[in-house]
């Protein structure tokens, strides 16, 4: 390749950031630039306006796990295509501090997942040579300023713990039923934790309620091995609608926006590591008190700090953990570690020794073994955190301070092409509504605007995001149907 024609010497681009050597990396545009000019040996590309963050208030990142998978499909696929062969290829960010940011994020996870890299080798190439260089702070979904910040190494770190302890896998991931259930029509529910922990909206059989009644839920609950839900929030609904199909139901009630009281905490951490099972928690938005909760689970059993478990959380599901909420989890994050090792000492005769997953969330695999399991009737035995040496075919354990790179690299290998066709196509779908729908999702909007607490107003958020409010209102009485834009990407 001509020196005088590489990415160094391109009058566009600055603070550039090398990945692979002379093949793959990441570059601030200058001088106001919309795009840099074309050169014949560099392919550009920039996701700046095409993965987006979808915000309540200030929030704006990190981007959620789907993002992170087409970002990581996309930079595979230019790297294998022969046309780039001998070209460079540039991930170019503008000056917009919080694109950087986000951009700065995939790239660096794109490292950690594809290039072998711990997250503090990720992060060197972004200030190595220019200490100035620094990244916006990620803030919680609070209304208005906050002083509650996540750094982008927290959530490198993140990345690289919830890889390295199975908590997912892109060789083994469904992108459809991520994409699909995140939307408030489908449900509002994200999986944190395989096979164990997933956050979703309250349901409600309230009067004009503009939430799903529990029967909604219990299908896809049943069908994913959950076996109990926890509610936090005041009672919208009959609990028996969950235990008459088998599904255990718990009262765990703290007031909107408030922190978990130390009663609970321990009565959710054991409920948790006593059960055989997935557990469904929620709270009014599944964000607040439910972020809360199995982030200080995380921190507990997987030796996240706070910060780490709170980056985790808002990966799967974005919004998670608000204001103080995280103030909270810094607080007890030294005694919930302390007690996650003499909870392993206690149970698997080591204490660095974290719970490994063999199946990440959204596991396509392990889907196609329960649906074989089932049609053989064959009965496999679960895993319990109280077995020393737990004999299910899902789990085996970790040393928490030998992460193997090389192991790592194994668990997350290329993409599949397969998913990520099926799922471009998916991206383009649109939702038809009809007349009748439109004007009754129109009247419990308003009725929910008479609500002040903290999850009224981000669950009005989401369902005005998702179903694009606006464009609503303009065309009920107009048409009979008409499309209306799913809430991903």
């Amino acid at each position: 390749m001509d020196a005088t024609n590489t990415i160094y010497n391109h009058p566009d681009v600055c603070n550039i950031a090398e990945y692979i050597k002379n093949k793959l990396y990441f570059a601030t545009l200058k001088n106001e630039r919309l795009e840099p000019r074309k050169t014949e040996n560099i392919n550009f590309f920039s996701i700046d306006n095409e993965l987006v963050y979808n915000n309540f208030y200030n929030d704006f990142g990190p981007l959620n796990l789907a993002c992170l998978y087409r970002y990581c499909y996309k930079v595979n696929k230019k790297l294998n295509n022969p046309i780039n062969k001998h070209k460079q290829i540039v991930h170019y960010t503008s000056k917009n501090e919080r694109k950087r940011a986000n951009a700065a994020y995939l790239i660096a996870s794109y490292a950690i997942l594809y290039l072998n890299k711990t997250p503090k080798e990720a992060y060197k190439p972004l200030v190595l040579k220019n200490e100035l260089v620094s990244f916006r702070l990620f803030q919680d979904a609070s209304l208005g300023p906050s002083i509650y910040n996540i750094h982008l190494l927290d959530c490198l770190n993140a990345i690289y713990k919830a890889a390295s302890f199975g908590l997912f896998n892109f060789d083994d991931f469904d992108l459809i039923e991520y994409e699909k259930y995140e939307q408030f029509q489908n449900g509002d529910l994200n999986w944190m934790i395989p096979q164990k922990l997933l956050a979703f909206i309250t349901p409600s059989t309230e009067n004009k309620t503009i939430y799903h009644p529990p029967q909604y839920y219990i299908n896809y609950f049943l069908n994913n091995g959950v076996v109990a839900v926890v509610r936090l929030n005041t009672k919208t609904y009959d609990s028996n609608s969950f235990t008459k199909a088998g599904i255990s139901h718990y009262d765990m009630f703290m007031p909107d926006g408030t922190i978990p009281p130390k009663r609970i905490l321990c009565k959710f951490l054991r409920l948790v590591e006593t059960t055989n099972g997935a557990i469904a928690v929620h709270c009014k938005a599944g964000l607040g008190r439910t972020g809360s909760l199995i982030a200080a689970y995380l921190i507990k059993h997987y030796n996240m700090t706070a910060k780490e478990a709170i980056a985790w959380t808002r990966i799967c599901r974005s919004g998670s953990v608000i204001g103080h909420q995280q103030a909270w989890l810094e607080n007890i994050q030294y005694s919930l570690m302390n007690a996650g090792q003499q909870y392993r000492l206690k149970y698997r005769g080591e204490s660095d020794m974290v719970l490994h997953h063999r199946r990440g969330i959204y596991s396509i695999v392990n889907k196609l073994e329960n649906n074989k399991r089932d049609h053989l009737q064959i009965d496999y035995p679960n895993c319990d955190h109280r077995n020393k040496y737990p004999g299910s075919r899902d789990y085996c354990d970790l040393p928490t301070d030998k992460v193997d790179k090389s192991k790592l690299s194994q668990i997350l290998g290329k993409l599949r092409n397969s998913t990520m066709n099926t799922n471009t196509a998916s991206h383009d779908r649109k939702k038809i509504l009809n007349k009748k729908d439109l004007i009754k999702c129109c009247w419990k909007l308003n009725d929910l605007n008479a609500s002040s607490t903290q999850g009224d107003k981000l669950n009005k958020i989401k369902i005005t995001r998702g179903t694009n409010l606006r464009n609503m209102k303009s065309e009920v009485g107009n048409e009979n149907v008409f499309s209306v834009e799913t809430a991903t990407l």
